[in-house]
């Protein structure tokens, strides 16, 4: 069954997982500058922390480099800034339908991320998925002589 999976696949299936990464960074991004420009108007610490965190997870993504761990929590920290928007931000009615709807492509491509992993066009994939060992010739010695 493993030669049949590839963990970073190339081809057309890497390019959908890139198109998928740059989709849900850029979702990520939009979000946590949401986040971060309220957060400077007054908002708590913990508002900044976390759209800051949301910035950084999104170039991560973009990149590729820890997609599996940087696409988990972002499902975690999507979930929790959708919380934390319901209850704390003033949010007016035009406002909500879109940062719902972000909330849902971000938890969502996330998700799907965290579950098929960074595909072949990534830094993940250049840093520890393709790799050959070659092995030197073995060198005899005067007890293999013998």
């Amino acid at each position: 069954m493993d030669a049949l999976y590839s963990k970073y696949p190339a081809g057309s299936v890497g390019l959908a997982l890139l198109l998928l990464r740059l989709a849900d960074g850029f979702g990520l991004f939009g979000e946590g500058i949401h986040l971060f420009t309220r957060a400077g108007s007054g908002e708590s610490a913990a508002a900044l922390l976390v759209g800051l965190m949301l910035v950084a997870g999104a170039i991560l993504l973009v990149l590729g480099l820890r997609t599996v761990g940087v696409a988990s929590t972002a499902v975690i920290l999507a979930a929790g800034v959708t919380v934390y928007g319901s209850r704390h931000l003033t949010l007016s009615g035009a406002e909500i339908h879109p940062w719902l709807i972000l909330f849902a492509l971000v938890f969502f491509l996330s998700t799907l991320l965290a579950l098929l992993g960074p595909g072949g066009y990534s830094l993940d994939a250049r840093l520890s998925g393709w790799r050959t060992i070659k092995f030197s010739p073995r060198q005899s010695t005067s007890k293999d002589a013998d």
